[in-house]
């Protein structure tokens, strides 16, 4: 799939539309992708986030296999 291609009859469909409520969708849908993933995000879950991307940049991480070895060992599996 060309994507300037499939931009290019977007517009030219866009430029040509009428019909006020698909480009009210259309707009909808913009602002969904304009918005940052974080802004529905609460406070305490932002900061749990930014504790972990902290810890992975210091090197202080589990691969799977030692979490599951070690849930193992703890529950006896």
């Amino acid at each position: 799939m060309d994507i300037q291609l499939e931009k290019y009859k977007l517009i030219e469909w866009l430029m040509n539309l009428k019909d006020e409520s698909v480009i009210s969708k259309i707009k909808e849908l913009k602002n969904v992708n304009d918005s940052e993933w974080s802004d529905d995000v609460p406070e305490s879950e932002k900061t749990f986030i930014k504790a972990g991307l902290k810890d992975i940049k210091e090197g202080h991480i589990f691969s799977h296999n030692q979490v599951m070895e070690e849930i193992s060992k703890t529950y006896n599996l």
